[in-house]
Formats: structure tokens, sequence, C-alpha cells
């Protein structure tokens, strides 16, 4: 069944207990998503070694998914994003505002463009003595904008085609990791004067964030401010940590399992509302510095902004690299490029990927703290 069958089979004049074949579906997505969840412990899936790189997949309910609408004139109203009203774990708000507005910078201070990798560390460390950062409480929400690529084919895994198809999703995470909200992804052609109007739906069963209810993600011990605040900035010293917190997602040799360790935290760890201080960051990068196999050089992101980069190639065939805002020194996106021709064999056909070919594309446009879902940066 696809999605839209099963939506159409879900409105309020069909039940659901009408149909065993709707039924069956809709607790196989469930079980399907816990269990993704459980495994991943995030919303969103990336590269793994054995799996092949991904762009983010979001595992949010089918039925939010199917309910994507077109943009059309800019506004779309009354729209129920995630569920039905009243259902336990639930509840609705309106929502209004301009997703694709960009987001005021006032967060990171900036010491200039950096240009070197020497550059780059040295800004950020000193961003990190003037502004530290803080952990959002339990009751705040982390609100994330993020721009996705995806092709006609392979969506929300590889890109199989051309990165054609550009969206924009807002989302927000509750501080404790336990509830989410989001709007339907927008193209992101869309103008940034675009008023959108709809409801925002918040759920808080059923979803599984880093952190909560026992999930972890990719392998790191814990995700939360407290955890992360409290790891060494010493290079030789963290990078025994990220080893530690590998888990049984990555494989390869030990600069590698470090890489995948750091994109986890930071592609999909910041991506699905894990904040993470700039100390930690600064250690980081210098982590990425000294680490045998990377690279670093100049790269551009999905929405076309210039940044730094450091990459390494995983599995002999494909690069992944971590953009770095070279201006206030955070990450901003990561690209999965093949480097040479690769025959993928699996249960649904044989993928032939050609050198040059971009399999996996996104970008981190924004990440506040903020009161309540729903609400943006100002």
């Amino acid at each position: 069944m696809n999605e839209l069958e099963l939506v159409a089979s879900l409105r309020d004049e069909v039940p659901l207990t009408a149909s065993a074949r709707i039924e069956s579906a809709v607790q196989a997505e469930i079980v399907a998503s816990r269990q993704h969840a459980a495994d991943r412990g995030r919303r969103y899936r990336a590269a793994r070694p054995g799996r092949g790189p991904a762009s983010r997949q979001v595992l949010r309910p089918v039925i939010a998914g199917a309910l994507a609408a077109a943009v059309g004139a800019g506004t779309y109203a009354g729209i129920q994003l995630s569920g039905s009203a009243g259902h336990a774990g639930q509840h609705t708000v309106a929502w209004s505002g301009r997703p694709t507005a960009p987001w005021p910078d006032t967060a990171h201070p900036s010491y200039g463009r950096a240009t070197s990798e020497a550059q780059l560390i040295a800004y950020v460390t000193r961003a990190a003595d003037a502004m530290p950062g803080r952990a959002p409480r339990p009751d705040e929400w982390v609100a994330v904008k993020t721009e996705a690529a995806h092709s006609a084919e392979g969506e929300g895994g590889y890109l199989f085609g051309p990165p054609d198809k550009r969206q924009i999703e807002l989302a927000w995470i509750r501080g404790d990791q336990c509830a989410s909200a989001s709007i339907p992804p927008l193209p992101a052609t869309t103008a940034p004067a675009t008023t959108i109007t709809g409801t925002l739906s918040v759920t808080t069963t059923g979803y599984y964030g880093p952190g909560c209810q026992g999930t972890t993600l990719g392998g790191w011990k814990s995700v939360t401010y407290s955890y992360l605040d409290s790891l060494p900035t010493d290079p030789v010293a963290l990078e025994d940590v990220l080893a530690q917190n590998a888990g049984p997602d990555f494989a390869g040799d030990r600069s590698v399992v470090i890489f995948q360790a750091i994109d986890a935290l930071l592609n999909d760890g910041e991506m699905d509302g894990v904040v993470v201080p700039t100390k930690l960051c600064a250690a980081l990068y210098r982590v990425l510095q000294q680490l045998p196999g990377v690279q670093f050089e100049s790269a551009t992101d999905l929405a076309g902004r210039q940044g730094l980069g450091f990459s390494i190639v995983l599995e002999g065939y494909f690069m992944k690299e971590l953009v770095i805002d070279p201006n206030n020194y955070t990450f901003m996106g990561v690209k999965d490029v093949a480097i040479r021709d690769h025959v993928m064999s699996g249960t649904d056909g044989t993928r032939y990927i050609k050198a040059g070919q971009v399999l996996g594309w996104a970008a981190l446009l924004g990440q506040a703290i903020v009161e309540q879902p729903g609400q943006l940066p100002s």
C-alpha cells in the first residue's frame, strides 16, 4: 500500500477498525518506526558502513509524510500535520510563519572568516571562551531548520538520481528529547517572504529522540548537554572517548571509526536537536585536524554556502565531507560523493554508482533554543 492510499483510507469517515488491511499497515509502520528509532535513537538515519550513504530520513509517522502538500500560492490553512487532535500524546496548535526566511545569527561570535585549519580552531576556541552556550531546559525546545536533497529514485536513502529535489524542513525537539513537532517539507525554492499558515501537531508518544527512553545516537553513551560538556578537550583523550562511543554501526580503522563518531554527533545529532557545547566543537575540529586520512579543503553545502570541509573516504568508494561555517565556526552540512565506480547489490536489485555521483546531501540552516514548539528565533 502506498502512503496516499493509506492516508485516504484513514479519513474520519473510514474508521480504522473497518479494515484489517489498514490496521495491519498502521501497526507495521508503528512497529518499524519504533524499532528503527530504538536501534538508531534518532529521527534521521545517516550513512553507516555496510549500508551505504543516505540522505536524511525522517522517522515521522507515514501519515505525516504523506500530508506534505504542495505550497501553491504560499499558504495552506487548517492542515493537521501529524495525527488527530485528542489522540494520546498529541495536541495541535495554530502555526504561522516564514519557514524559508533566514534566521538571525546572533548566538555565535565571529572573529573573522577562517580560511585554514589553524584559523578555524583558533577562532572557534575564542568563541567557546566568549560564549560557551548552555543546555536547553527540559521544557524548552530546540528549533532545527534543515535542507535536504532528494531524487526521484531512492528518496530517504541513496540519491540514485540527480539531487534535483531540495526541501526545507522545520522541526522542534523538546529539551528532554522526548517530544517533537514539525511542519510538512517545503520546496527550497519557496520565497523567504512566503508566509505559511496551518496547524502544528506536537507528538510526545511514539517519538524516540536521542537520550529519550534509553535510546542513544549511533553508539554514543549519551548526548545530553551535561555529558558532552564533561568530555575532555585534549585531542588524544577525546579520541579515546570517540572510539569508545563508536558502537556496532561503525567499522574500519581507528581514523574511520573516530570520524564516523564525530559525524554521528554533528550530522545526525545537531540535525535532530542535540546541542553540542562550543568547546567540544573546538576539540572535535582539533581531532579532525590531526586524524590520519582526513583532508581539509574548501567546500560548499547544499544551500550553496561556502564553507570549510573535513573529509574522509569510506568503504573505499565514497567520500564523506563535514562542512563547517567559516564565519561562525559551526557545523553547516554534510555531503557524500562517490570517488569511483561502484556496484551495490541488495534485495531491491543492483545499483550502479558512477564516480562523481552525489549520494547524500544535507544542510543545517539553523539551530536555536526557543520557548515553545512552532516558535522561530528572532
